[in-house]
């Protein structure tokens, strides 16, 4: 009994350690972003609060949903684009004074951003969609590795297959009530997914790309690759995946996100 125990540890490692422990160490590129937490509808030209994020500074001081923002520091705010401008203006620990019109009455609200820590990914959608752009993402695992070897057969596509819809199902979880957001429908492009697959490039050519956007109406591309391989004392192993925003009509790469995960045995 006890070398069958060993012979499925053993199995259960050349197999390129599938099964994952619950807590690994994580490492990743976040970025500093100064935030107050509302979200700005536009209407007639008014910058009308549509929703507060929970404990944060502007419903922590009293700012309420349909309350309409007339100046940020003085300066007239008629966009959410106007106040990512202004607290790009910020340090952390600079104040924001807000001037609240609410039900014809003038409220003045002095807030402290709070400065949280971000995927750049995030921050660069977040700033399309108060910029008012269109953003439409198709999302693709381009390259899946693993340096173990005799990895099972199916491995890599139960790993892209992974991977495609936890980055989905994140973006809609974000922007799913943003109007100028939506996730580009997989079985759109199956084909092209496909004939990426078989490529195993592990970037987006021009000519995929511009394809992406002529086939989908997508406007963007999460471009994810992940690698697997042993640590240096072959003691663990370590999970390394790189998220890439590109705009399709640019090839500009916006964003990019790393993670590290270390597994220990």
């Amino acid at each position: 009994m006890r070398k069958m125990s060993v012979l499925i540890l053993c199995m259960v490692w050349i197999l390129g350690c599938t099964r994952m422990p619950q807590q690994p160490d994580q490492t990743d590129n976040f970025v500093d972003t100064l935030k107050v937490g509302i979200s700005i509808v536009t209407i007639n030209n008014e910058a009308v609060v549509k929703s507060l994020a929970k404990n944060f500074p502007a419903e922590n001081v009293g700012i309420m949903r349909g309350d309409i923002i007339v100046t940020g520091d003085g300066k007239k705010i008629t966009t959410g684009k106007d106040i990512a401008l202004l607290l790009d203006t910020k340090n952390n620990g600079e104040q924001v004074s807000f001037v609240i019109n609410r039900n014809g009455k003038q409220h003045t609200f002095d807030l402290d951003p709070k400065m949280i820590k971000e995927r750049p990914t995030v921050k660069s959608i977040r700033k399309l969609i108060e910029f008012k752009k269109k953003v439409s993402i198709a999302v693709l695992v381009s390259d899946v590795k693993n340096s173990f070897p005799d990895v099972r057969f199916d491995w890599a596509d139960s790993i892209r297959n992974s991977i495609q819809s936890d980055a989905e199902g994140g973006l809609l979880s974000l922007y799913s009530d943003e109007e100028n957001f939506s996730v580009v429908d997989r079985s759109r492009f199956k084909q092209l997914l496909d004939e990426f697959r078989i490529n195993q490039a592990g970037f987006v050519s021009d000519k995929l790309r511009v394809k992406i956007g002529e086939m989908t109406g997508a406007t963007h591309i999460m471009d994810i690759s992940f690698s697997r391989f042993p640590t240096t004392n072959n003691r663990g192993y370590v999970d390394e995946k790189a998220y890439r925003l590109i705009d399709v009509e640019s090839g500009t790469v916006l964003a990019v996100d790393k993670t590290t995960e270390r597994y220990r045995r």
